[in-house]
């Protein structure tokens, strides 16, 4: 069933000369974007700090979770199962990794999610719209021919799922706030915990002619760049927390801080698509990506935060 409803999508693209594909190749690009974590460390940085970090939170966990999933599982893409399936040819690059649960569906249900709590209670109509962002976002999936609806369907609902346990985690947290500690090394270990299971677990290695179906080795590396973000941000997150204690308080703001904000973007983007090629060749890619994530993470959540803290201070005693 699955495979058909990916075909009637498919012949209603033929059918229509493509006429939709723009739109949603638009929407799916948008839920992966690294202008999209541009946006989302600025907001951190510069514009506030609570919601930029509670949107960086929810986004690394749940990619891990998502990763460990689809590194649990192995299901092969629609094409790869099944010939009949044409997926839009610009589509194939960033369907990296396994297919099984969709990542981009689960991105998009991690910050549009996050928006939706965040705002959705004194404004009804953020959440509604974050809600047809992530179905708009699981549907383009589909159409695009590069998961089936039961990887979507997963993938929105363990994000979900994650969500609600983190929104717990954060509650407990404000209750107990010397507790933070203990949830940087529960989400470090998982992190460790989540590598070590990527590199001991068997995976399909199937032949068709003669050629390898689907190389493992290349379908962990998302693995790797999830745990090694996760890695990066909570160490980051508990030295901001306990020893910078930056601002983005309407008092403490300046012009200053929104330019260095600005100005961070720079090396965060480099860090996320120039490091890994220029590790690569000393440690191999999926320890490159690692590595690279999580220099990247901790960059955003600790190094830019101090340097806006001295900023900050100075201007205090000016």
């Amino acid at each position: 069933m699955d495979i058909e409803y990916l075909l009637l999508l498919q012949n209603f693209r033929q059918a229509t000369g493509d006429v939709l594909t723009p739109l949603m190749e638009a929407v799916t690009e948008l839920a992966a974007s690294p202008l999209l974590i541009g946006l989302v460390a600025f907001v951190y940085w510069a514009v506030n700090k609570p919601l930029g970090s509670f949107l960086m939170l929810n986004y690394t966990g749940s990619t891990l979770l998502n990763q460990t999933v689809k590194l649990g599982v192995c299901a092969y893409r629609p094409w790869v199962r099944d010939a009949r399936v044409i997926p839009v040819a610009s589509a194939i690059g960033d369907a990296t990794g396994y297919s099984f649960p969709s990542g981009h569906s689960q991105s998009a249900t991690a910050y549009y999610g996050s928006i939706a709590l965040w705002f959705g209670k004194k404004r009804r109509w953020v959440a509604w719209t974050m809600a047809v962002l992530i179905l708009l976002t699981g549907f383009s999936r589909n159409y695009l021919g590069v998961h089936t609806p039961q990887d979507v369907a997963v993938g929105i609902g363990l994000c979900c799922l994650y969500l609600a346990v983190n929104a717990r985690v954060l509650a407990w947290l404000e209750r107990n706030p010397r507790g933070d500690w203990i949830i940087a090394c529960v989400g470090s270990a998982l992190a460790l915990a989540a590598v070590a299971f990527y590199l001991t677990k068997s995976y399909p290695m199937d032949y068709q002619n003669g050629v390898l179906l689907v190389d493992p080795s290349v379908m962990m590396e998302d693995g790797f760049m999830a745990a090694g973000m996760v890695l990066g941000f909570y160490p980051g997150w508990l030295i901001e927390r306990r020893l910078i204690c930056f601002s983005t308080a309407p008092k403490d703001r300046s012009a200053a801080q929104y330019l260095l904000a600005a100005a961070a973007l720079g090396p965060l983007l480099a860090l996320y698509k120039l490091l890994p090629g220029l590790l690569a060749p000393a440690v191999g890619v999926c320890w490159a990506e690692f590595i690279s994530c999580a220099l990247l993470a901790f960059y955003a959540m600790a190094l830019v935060p101090a340097l806006i803290r001295l900023l900050q201070n100075r201007r205090s005693r000016a």
